[in-house]
């Protein structure tokens, strides 16, 4: 008998969603459109671990500080020489409002214990 696979996580995704229509709300409102940071997992069916902004803040993309800062707070940190990568798509049809330009990105990341010291911070 094989074993299941250990979940994995090696990637955070940074979105921008469009609207609340996840939340099933019958009327979709672009209104509630909000950034949120994501861990990928893989080999699992649980929910992965977020973290959201303010809806207050969704004409601001999360500067790279406040996305270190929240992908610390999910317990990882970007891998040594990784950068975002971003990726233009657009939103889909069935969200019962206009398609418009959605934005993703993308980092390597590793957990928090295997993340190298700061420069200029304690050893």
């Amino acid at each position: 008998m094989s074993a299941t696979p250990k979940p994995t996580i090696t990637t955070a995704g940074l979105r921008r969603l469009c609207c609340n229509s996840r939340d099933g709300d019958a009327q979709v409102s672009t209104s509630k459109a909000h950034w949120e940071l994501y861990l990928v997992v893989y080999n699992s069916a649980e929910p992965w671990p977020a973290h959201a902004w303010p809806i207050s803040r969704r004409h601001k993309v999360p500067t790279i500080a406040e996305r270190t800062e929240a992908l610390a707070k999910l317990g990882y940190a970007p891998a040594p020489d990784s950068e975002w990568e971003w990726t233009e798509g657009t939103t889909p049809v069935y969200h019962g409002h206009p398609t418009a330009v959605s934005l993703f990105a993308g980092i390597s990341i590793v957990p928090l214990e295997q993340a190298p010291a700061a420069a200029g911070g304690d050893a």
